[in-house]
């Protein structure tokens, strides 16, 4: 169902932690080849547990989704109004001498709100092997209009050249490393507002990203 109601969004990448800048910045076309792989992957968070995450991956080291099929996040309770998934994947297979990050990231879901009511979504990535650098993107939306609003939603955002938390730089054994991407979302609502974010009978939250590579 897609009401009249007004959607406003508002993207703001916050920077933790900046890359290093002494590295000359390449375009996305740029890439190690053959290609790496992703060994493994595993989830946590309450929209994830590990016991049964219920997502359903697509992509590869060039760019993936995730398609998380029990992430719902509803006013009910305090508890429910903010869940997330955290995502950790293992890289490898790289030629030597080069760096990754995230870059460009999407979500989607099914977004319900009552007038004045948002959800707050944020996107954070880090390597494992460098913890201390880690770039956050967090965007809102927000029902500024006057009905109640019911409809699928998706969200689009790129993180800036020198906010991207990049991977440490590739050695001879071509290990990339541990990658961790955290989607947590959070409904704000007042007294009797309703929000919920997730699914309906044709759409399922999910986010996608994509790297950026550079020489090291």
């Amino acid at each position: 169902m897609r009401s009249a109601a007004a959607l406003t969004a508002a993207l703001l990448p916050a920077l933790a932690a900046a890359a290093p800048t002494s590295n000359t910045q390449l375009t996305t076309r740029d890439a190690p080849s053959p290609p790496p792989r992703i060994v493994s992957v595993s989830y946590s968070g309450s929209g994830c547990p590990s016991a049964a995450p219920g997502v359903d991956q697509t992509g590869d080291a060039n760019g993936i989704a995730l398609r998380m099929n029990a992430f719902e996040a509803r006013t009910t309770t305090q508890a429910d109004a903010s869940v997330n998934c955290q995502a950790h994947l293992s890289i490898a297979g790289s030629a030597a001498g080069w760096q990754v990050g995230v870059k460009d990231v999407s979500v989607k879901g099914h977004l319900v709100l009552d007038p004045g009511a948002s959800l707050d979504y944020y996107v954070q990535s880090f390597w494992s092997e460098d913890a201390d650098k880690t770039s956050t993107i967090k965007g809102t939306l927000s029902n500024t209009g006057a009905a109640p609003l019911d409809q699928d939603v998706t969200a689009h955002s790129t993180v800036p050249d020198a906010q991207v938390a990049y991977s440490p730089c590739t050695g001879a054994k071509g290990t990339v490393g541990l990658l961790n991407v955290n989607f947590r979302v959070a409904l704000q609502a007042d007294g009797s507002q309703y929000g919920y974010f997730g699914k309906d009978p044709d759409t399922t939250a999910s986010e996608s990203w994509t790297y950026v590579w550079r020489r090291c």
